[in-house]
């Protein structure tokens, strides 16, 4: 199911989707773990096994490092015989903000080189390692940096997008409402299974199981955010948003993603709601991989016109 996306800002409104349900703590907390269901666990092995495969071939495969630290490297995968720069999907990994990296996660690495778009996954330190805001901020800095090294890394600055999946759709989103003048250049911002407002995961598990504090929670989810630029009658700075959801996540994903997708076709910004019916989580990223995918179209056709305009 895809929504057109809105053409103005409308006036303040509250957002039906804000509130989850009345559920017990446990209740709520069951509904964010993603790694509790046999499915999951075979799905989340798939995307392991795709990643392994994509630095086994090593299709165009290059690791660059910025600087010292966790957040300072990333790996480009680029098309084979390109002569040139070249359009870029710039990716933010999942993994509940304290697992992987992007050696775990470069599941659509092959389907964008063979798309004629380099896969470039930044990376950052996890939690416990840095608090949740810090880890904000180096994503913010990880993607500058990866913007004004476009050229050494062979990829196009004029013509790119921006993606996460799961925990790295949040801090991906909260990146591009930084402001900073890289946001400028993202065409596309692809947004999968993502949690948008963590206070339902803040309220409902420990401190120690989750990383970060309630006050952390709420200063670092987007969503809310987004919801008081609403209130201010200020239209955020964002390209076009794909807010993607399997079909089959927990109802708690596709109210998130529902309340996302409401809020930001309320402040005019060019969005769409694409529910991945038959998916859950992990498997709802396969989709990019399929010949006929909606989300890698979604993204094609976000650089294209930048890449024509180039």
């Amino acid at each position: 199911m895809e929504f057109a996306a809105a053409a103005a800002m409308h006036a303040f409104a509250p957002n039906p989707f804000i509130e989850p349900p009345p559920l017990s703590d446990a209740a709520l907390a069951a509904q964010y773990d993603n790694n509790s269901a046999a499915r999951n666990a075979h799905d989340l092995a798939a995307l392991r096994a795709l990643s392994a495969d994509a630095f086994a071939h090593r299709i165009g495969h290059a690791t660059h490092r910025f600087s010292a630290g966790d957040e300072g490297w990333v790996d480009v995968f680029l098309p084979p015989g390109a002569t040139g720069p070249v359009p870029a999907m710039v990716f933010v990994h999942g993994g509940r903000w304290r697992l992987n990296t992007s050696r775990e996660t470069a599941f659509w690495a092959e389907a964008c080189v063979r798309q004629g778009m380099a896969w470039v996954g930044i990376n950052f330190a996890a939690l416990g390692q840095a608090r949740l805001p810090a880890i904000v901020a180096q994503v913010e800095a990880a993607i500058a940096m990866v913007v004004t090294h476009a050229q050494a890394l062979g990829i196009d600055s004029a013509a790119l997008s921006l993606a996460g999946h799961s925990s790295g759709a949040h801090l991906a989103l909260s990146a591009a409402l930084s402001g900073q003048p890289w946001v400028g250049r993202m065409h596309a911002l692809l947004l999968l299974g993502g949690m948008y407002d963590l206070r339902p995961l803040a309220r409902s598990m420990a401190e120690v199981t989750l990383g970060f504090t309630p006050e952390e929670a709420v200063a670092c989810s987007p969503l809310l955010t987004l919801e008081a630029l609403a209130e201010a009658a200020q239209r955020p700075t964002l390209p076009p948003v794909l807010v993607a959801v399997g079909g089959e996540e927990s109802p708690e994903f596709i109210r998130q993603a529902q309340a996302l997708h409401w809020r930001l076709h309320n402040l005019g910004v060019d969005s769409r709601l694409l529910r991945i019916e038959g998916r859950a989580h992990f498997d709802a990223a396969l989709e990019f991989n399929a010949a006929d995918s909606r989300l890698r179209a979604f993204v094609a056709r976000g650089i294209a016109p930048a890449q024509s305009a180039a």
